[in-house]
């Protein structure tokens, strides 16, 4: 009996002490694991290498630079050549025919593996007719041809290429649209929040609608979402230079994407709404816009706005040479943060 009460007080006690461990250790193991699953974001580099390497893309790609006029009269001279090439059809290969052959009726196991793989990168399940429809618009209008030869022999690079164009279509009407459901998944995946991303979107497309328009900075770095203004035909146009420019490196993996928002994504941030301060004496929307709590100390007020001027200062912005819009907004919402920092610090004396 007492054999038996001790081995049961044992049992109980490895049961706690396992349990505790799991409670303290579990969420740390299940972030370690998330990373490590295929296609999950990573932010390999710091956000300034990602950005750098992201502007040298761009301006090799389509030619942009600071000055977005000048970008736009170098692409109006340029011949038509890349165009007549891009219209030719290219001969579908064998993977090619089998996976338009397998959709065709709405359904094949190809289909299945592109849901099964945006369900597991993007925690969003999308319906056989939706992706059937968009295999079938791709077939029409011919996406495949921007791969490369030895891409469009690798099925598993079409179906990365496919999954990132679909998401990206989908993520384009939400951003017409206003309303965020793939775009609040993946805005959550890498920690922004989804009007940031919507915005991104939308810098992207007319970054690339302004090479062959003539387009205002204040349109491409508005801070509201315009997108729904532009005609169909000037999204499709935006839309198949992305694709074409990018479809190789969409095509290794799907996490390709988030990488070619990141620049998009550095001047959406600058765009991002500031709350106004009422009067000297707003304590509230003061500690909102330093993102504290009203009854934040002295010291964590100063640590808090000595780290967002490292980031956010006009030294900083005029240092990056940026487009004068994103400049000078961006060193507008700076002084908005230094005359909160002042209210609060007034406050606290």
């Amino acid at each position: 009996m007492l054999l038996n009460k001790d081995i049961i007080g044992r049992v109980i006690f490895s049961l706690i002490f396992f349990g505790m461990t799991f409670w303290v250790l579990g969420p740390v193991l299940m972030n370690f694991l998330k990373k490590k699953m295929p296609g999950q974001y990573t932010n390999e580099t710091d956000l300034d290498t990602l950005i750098r390497r992201q502007k040298e893309r761009l301006r090799s790609q389509y030619g942009l630079s600071g000055d977005v006029q000048g970008a736009q009269t170098k692409s109006r001279n340029k011949s038509n050549d890349d165009d007549d090439e891009d219209a030719k059809a290219i001969a579908p290969t064998s993977e090619m025919k089998q996976l338009y052959q397998e959709t065709q009726w709405g359904g094949g196991q190809f289909l299945k593996e592109l849901q099964k793989e945006i369900s597991k990168n993007y925690s969003y399940t999308l319906a056989d007719t939706k992706v059937n429809a968009f295999i079938l618009l791709c077939e029409k209008r011919n996406y495949l041809r921007y791969l490369s030869e030895d891409n469009r022999k690798s099925k598993e690079a079409i179906k990365n290429y496919l999954v990132t164009l679909l998401i990206f279509f989908l993520m384009i009407d939400e951003t017409k649209d206003k309303t965020f459901f793939v775009i609040e998944k993946i805005a959550k995946k890498i920690n922004v929040t989804p009007y940031a991303m919507a915005l991104a979107v939308q810098i992207k497309i007319l970054m690339t609608t302004s090479l062959k328009n003539t387009l205002k900075e204040e349109r491409i770095y508005s801070d509201i979402l315009v997108l729904n203004q532009y005609s169909e035909d000037t999204i499709k146009a935006a839309t198949e230079a992305i694709s074409k420019k990018e479809a190789n490196l969409w095509a290794k993996s799907p996490s390709q994407l988030f990488e070619e928002l990141t620049l998009a994504l550095s001047y959406s941030s600058m765009l991002m709404p500031i709350p106004k301060l009422k009067n000297r004496k707003d304590i509230d929307t003061a500690s909102e816009i330093l993102g504290i709590g009203t009854e934040a100390s002295l010291e964590e007020i100063k640590k808090t706005y000595k780290k967002m001027a490292l980031l956010k200062h006009p030294d900083k912005i005029v240092s990056q040479k940026l487009p004068k819009v994103l400049e000078r907004k961006g060193i507008d919402r700076f002084n908005q943060i230094q005359e909160a920092y002042e209210v609060l610090v007034a406050h606290k004396k």
